[in-house]
């Protein structure tokens, strides 16, 4: 055998031993991988879930629902909140907008596409139109409102799946780990005065200082003032600030001239309580300030924080 064949037959066998190492070689499927990832994930964290038929979520119920039953074709007001299993992803701030959710419970993926306003998008529709992910997990499993509910979902039941949302921080195959509270309008008072009450003990404020209205309101006036008496009709020029029970602030202004009769419910109902040159500060729940709806800075169903000095101008 001359050099040049053996050279050629030490080639072939290297070829032939690297294809062989190449068909050996198996490729971890997207199921396999959320599940590796999941398994991993509650032992390490020791939870009590349990999984969810064949859908590769997990479940823990962490408060039995007290309402009516859920359905899909219901509108809830819904708090919740997400992080990544690896924890490189979390969005927690439940009075944030992302957090946030009030629509029909067949729209809610728990995602930022969600919601009516997608609904008939046509790139979005299956999503909406598949019974699975997170709304399955309510509707079957916590199955009333005003209850909470813990569901891991796999990535594949996500729509950013294997490849993640670079956009907003989200790695490739994230599955995800939720906490879930779905209330109805009936509780939404009662919860909205909880946290009121929890953000002023946050804050350190004297509740024995402020007095509670009939429509939810928790106001304390610091100086009445001795203008004009203020009217529901009345023109005013105020300075204020307005903030969201995170204490984020949404709006505010050293002067600003207003019509009280175009204000929001609160306002007509607390300031004509002052003088010209008084000053207040409330809490009014989402009834009396933008409804569960919210509005463009302001998310579904957020009671809201107002520091209010009314000038003494003229009308």
């Amino acid at each position: 055998m001359n050099l040049f064949t053996k050279y050629f037959s030490v080639l072939c066998l290297a070829a032939l031993g690297l294809l062989a190492a190449c068909e050996k070689q198996e490729y971890q499927s997207v199921e396999a991988l959320d599940n590796q990832n999941i398994e991993a994930y509650i032992q390490a964290n020791n939870l009590t879930v349990e999984p969810l038929g064949n859908t590769g979520m997990y479940y823990q119920v962490l408060q039995e629902g007290t309402g009516a039953e859920l359905q899909y074709t219901s509108k809830y007001p819904i708090v919740y909140t997400v992080k990544s299993l690896d924890g490189t992803y979390a969005v927690t701030d439940t009075f944030a907008s992302t957090n946030r959710y009030m629509d029909y419970l067949a729209y809610f993926l728990g995602e930022s596409t969600q919601g009516s306003s997608y609904a008939n998008i046509p790139s979005y529709q299956s999503l909406f139109e598949k019974d699975e992910g997170l709304k399955y997990a309510i509707r079957t499993v916590l199955q009333k409102a005003n209850g909470q509910i813990r569901v891991i979902v796999p990535s594949r039941l996500l729509s950013y799946g294997r490849n993640g949302n670079s956009d907003l921080g989200i790695p490739s195959n994230a599955s995800m780990d939720y906490v879930i509270r779905v209330l109805d309008s009936a509780s939404l008072p009662g919860y909205e005065d909880e946290n009121i009450r929890k953000r002023m003990e946050a804050l350190k404020l004297n509740l024995a200082d402020y007095e509670k209205t009939e429509s939810g309101i928790y106001y304390h006036i610091s100086e009445p003032g001795d203008g004009d008496t203020i009217t529901v009709d009345s023109t005013l020029t105020i300075a204020y600030a307005g903030s969201l029970l995170n204490g984020s602030s949404f709006d505010q202004s050293d002067s600003a001239t207003f019509v009280l009769s175009n204000l929001i419910p609160s306002w007509k109902e607390i300031l004509p309580k002052l003088h010209k040159g008084g000053s207040v500060r409330f809490f009014t729940p989402s009834s009396q300030a933008y409804g569960a709806s919210g509005g463009s800075s302001i998310p579904p169903f957020s009671p809201l924080d107002f520091e209010i000095t009314v000038r003494k101008e003229e009308d």
